[in-house]
């Protein structure tokens, strides 16, 4: 599984870095036909308290998984991203075991 992190309006320090890997390596363990992980962490508005943005698309046979979340913290709001999409691709891995 390839992971592929563009940060947008900001330099990502390692510690991030090693968290979103983390998290992300978690998603196999839902559905072992990921192809590839595209993650885009956007810094919004600077006036705002919640202007972290978090999309992140996985890339699996079929249609891709897309989620958006924003926080006040980009963990967070990856956090709030990761656990909606293991949601969605627990269905997709449900249906794919009903046909």
């Amino acid at each position: 599984m390839k992971i592929n992190i563009q940060s947008v309006h900001f330099s990502m320090k390692s510690n991030l870095k090693k968290y979103i890997d983390k998290r992300l390596s978690k998603l196999s363990l839902y559905y072992n036909r990921i192809i590839s992980i595209d993650l885009y962490l956007k810094l919004d508005n600077l006036s705002s308290q919640t202007n972290k943005f978090v999309e992140l698309r996985v890339n699996i046979p079929g249609e891709d998984v897309a989620v958006g979340k924003k926080s006040e913290s980009f963990e967070k709001s990856l956090d709030m991203a990761t656990s909606t999409a293991e949601r969605m691709l627990k269905r997709r891995k449900g249906k794919a075991q009903i046909s």
